[in-house]
Order: structure tokens, then C-alpha cells, then sequence
């Protein structure tokens, strides 16, 4: 990622400045910063599947998808960690934190809403990603090309 940042020139004032993240993170919690213990996070581009064009559109209905489903699983009182909605095309893959897949899957009236907010949000189809969240998922595609297409 930093290196696709730097390719495409990317500012980093604070990387520039030799701050480290625990620096970062220290300052805006003294400074009484809501994010300051916010979790990281891959840009939303990394859900979209290998071969598939990234464009604004694509990039907000997972914007909108993710959002939509933390408000939902929240509101369900899930716990909502690591959630990331792959962009497959017209079909989206949600991950949500591997030791919430089964309690989703076993609610069927949660799953429903969970599957309709992922449509909502642009989505012709969604599914739950049995495995739960995993980094380099999308990597797992690369074996199965033509699956998703």
C-alpha cells in the first residue's frame, strides 16, 4: 500500500515528520481525538476483486454496504470488529469477524437483514463468507478466475 501511495504521490506529512503510529495515536488521544483508537483499515479499494474495474461507484456501495452493516449487526447487538464487503461484481461477499459468522448465520431473520442492506447499498446479490473475515481473501480468488464473473 505504501508503495502504490508513493507511486502515485501521496503525501505523508507524518511519516515525513518520523512520527511512528503509537506516536500518532498518543498525541490524538491527548489531544481528546474521537479516532484515536480507531482500527486500521485497507483502502476500500482492496475489496474489489482482482480484474475488476475500481471506479467511484464501486468504491461507495462498499462504502455504503460496510456502513450500512455496522449499523445493522450493531443495532443487533454483534459485535462488530473486522467487516469488509468484497466487491465480487454484481455480487458481494461480506466477511465479518470469524467468531460472529456462525451466530449471524444461525439467525435467519439477521441474516435476511444483513443479505437486504448489502442490496441496498447497490449490490444485485450478496452472501456471508463462511470463513469469516481473513486478510488476502480476495488472493483466494485467484485460484478460481471464472467463479464470480
Amino acid at each position: 500500500g505504501m508503495r502504490a501511495a508513493a507511486e502515485r504521490g501521496a503525501v505523508t506529512p507524518l511519516l515525513d515528520a518520523g512520527l511512528t503510529k503509537a506516536q500518532v495515536r498518543q498525541a490524538s488521544k491527548d489531544w481528546g481525538l474521537v479516532t484515536w483508537d480507531k482500527p486500521a483499515a485497507a483502502c476500500l479499494s482492496s475489496r474489489i476483486a482482482f480484474g475488476i474495474e475500481v471506479t467511484r461507484d464501486r468504491l461507495a456501495r462498499v462504502e455504503r454496504a460496510e456502513e450500512g452493516l455496522r449499523s445493522t449487526l450493531a443495532g443487533a447487538g454483534v459485535a462488530v470488529g473486522d467487516l469488509r464487503v468484497r466487491d465480487l461484481g454484481e455480487l458481494a461477499r461480506v466477511e465479518i469477524a470469524a467468531d460472529q459468522v456462525a451466530n449471524v448465520l444461525a439467525q435467519p431473520e439477521l441474516l435476511a437483514t444483513v443479505l437486504a442492506t448489502v442490496r441496498a447499498a447497490g449490490f444485485e446479490a450478496a452472501e456471508v463468507d463462511p470463513q469469516g473475515f481473513r486478510s488476502g481473501a480476495m488472493n483466494e480468488l485467484l485460484a478460481e478466475p471464472d467463479r464470480y464473473r
